[in-house]
């Protein structure tokens, strides 16, 4: 075989991706595992077996993440690339969704999906989640979690339209699904607001009980984000 012909040959094969870990990597493992860990004690994972769960870390500066779940970690350009880590099946069919949500939102860093069992039941009803729990809406910023639209398992076409229409919104509710929520302080903080958002929804079928949860004052929230912002 000539020089040529070697580097021609050469040219067609793919880059095997490295199995071990950057550093960056190691670390977004590690707090990714920390965030499900956090979501399991609290509860707002599925009721039934480890529950459903993965997670993505965007690489600062670079259109690559990190996704882990179902204890695999690899990391990923925004085109699909496997640069890092060992891919498994169920991390390979959620790439297109989180690539989806880093391309549309710069200010995203961190996003995760679950399928906690009082949002989930909100999305199962086809309806929104309104927040009337104080303490939960000035966290989340906003008064409703809003439901995407119907579409095929892990299609990233409802999640960027609801990013567009509810840009303040840290999630979205997925029809007959779960959720995806997302953050720009770290997977950590996501992971915390979602054990919020379930919480509040949870007191909220308790509320029902007494004849159903209250609207919080129009423009209560308004008024402390502004005030909030300075």
């Amino acid at each position: 075989m000539t020089t040529a012909q070697a580097l021609a040959t050469a040219a067609t094969v793919s880059v095997l991706p490295r199995k071990e870990l950057s550093d960056f990597a190691q670390k977004s493992r590690y707090e990714i595992a920390e965030a499900h860990r956090l979501l399991k004690e609290w509860g707002s994972l599925s009721t039934r077996g480890r529950g459903a769960f993965n997670a993505a870390i965007r690489v600062p500066g670079e259109d690559k993440f990190v996704l882990g779940g179902d204890g695999a970690t690899v990391l990923v350009g925004f085109d699909g690339t496997h640069h890092e880590g060992e891919m498994t099946k169920g991390l390979k069919e959620v790439i297109g969704v989180y690539s989806a949500i880093f391309g549309e939102r710069a200010d995203i860093n961190a996003a995760l999906h679950t399928h906690s069992p009082y949002l989930t039941a909100h999305a199962i009803a086809h309806k929104p989640f309104e927040i009337s729990y104080w303490s939960v809406a000035k966290r989340a910023g906003v008064e409703i979690i809003p439901l995407g639209d119907w579409a095929p398992r892990y299609a990233p076409e409802p999640i960027v339209k609801s990013l567009r229409q509810h840009p303040a919104a840290p999630a979205v509710l997925l029809r007959n699904r779960g959720l995806f929520t997302w953050g720009s302080k770290g997977l950590l903080e996501v992971a915390g607001l979602l054990n919020s958002l379930e919480e509040a929804a949870e007191i909220g079928v308790y509320a029902k009980l007494l004849g159903g949860a209250q609207s919080l004052p129009a423009g209560a929230l308004d008024t402390f984000l502004a005030n909030r912002k300075g």
